[in-house]
């Protein structure tokens, strides 16, 4: 699909003005006919699905028609190996909730490191191509991996949530966080002191997500859920 970085403001509903060079990249370059559909994003990096109405006589018109399905602030979700198909199951229900991307990272309670990575990888990223589809978003999130913790550690600072916290919640740490944000969550068995620390010391902060202890399976989707929900992404 056509994507195109417009000057806004982009309101639903409304006609969007377009440039002579704009109108010329979607039906010269991009060969766009009116009722083709083409993304658009604002300044801030909204995405917005756009209909082109009309391309004649040099004069372009479209109309915006929808929001788009993704998050208006990316979340980025860092994952261990998980036993069966645990993991298979968080990466579709994260890209159905809107992830921006998923990294995979070794801890040391997590499962070995299989012999067919490449398959596993694979796999994960069908998963999250077949879940994008199936919530009409826009991007498919990637699948990338294996990560150390430490070269998982040093793409943030971000969010971990570690069972050993119990003071510092959700609202506390996304406070001053405007922007995108960046999610980590640990193996069955959660992580050791030592994971957490080399996450502290490389700015990442601690926070507790009540006082059950979760799967790794349930806690991602938790903490993925809760984020979205502070930042208004849940209705």
């Amino acid at each position: 699909m056509g994507r195109l970085i417009l000057a806004g403001p982009l309101v639903p509903g409304s006609r969007v003005p377009l440039t002579a060079r704009e109108g010329h990249y979607l039906t010269r370059v991009l060969r766009l006919g009116p009722g083709a559909i083409f993304i658009g994003l604002d300044p801030e990096g909204g995405a917005f699905t756009i209909r082109l109405e009309s391309a004649a006589a040099g004069t372009v018109l479209a109309r915006l028609v929808e929001d788009s399905r993704e998050l208006s602030r990316p979340v980025h979700l860092f994952l261990p190996l998980l036993k069966g198909d645990k993991l298979d199951w968080t990466v579709q229900k994260s890209v159905e909730l809107g992830a921006a991307s998923l990294t995979l990272y070794a801890a040391r309670r997590a499962v070995p490191l299989p012999d067919n990575l490449e398959k596993k990888l694979a796999r994960l990223e069908k998963i999250a191509r077949q879940a994008a589809q199936q919530c009409r978003r826009q991007l498919v999130p990637p699948v990338r991996g294996l990560f150390t913790l430490a070269e998982a550690a040093a793409v943030g600072p971000g969010l971990f949530a570690w069972e050993e916290e119990t003071k510092r919640g959700l609202g506390e740490a996304l406070a001053d966080r405007e922007g995108e944000v960046h999610l980590l969550t640990g193996p069955e068995g959660g992580l050791a002191g030592e994971e957490a620390a080399l996450l502290t010391e490389s700015g990442w902060t601690g926070v507790t997500l009540g006082r059950r202890i979760l799967r790794a399976e349930t806690a991602a989707i938790a903490l993925l859920t809760c984020v979205l929900y502070a930042r208004g992404e849940m209705g």
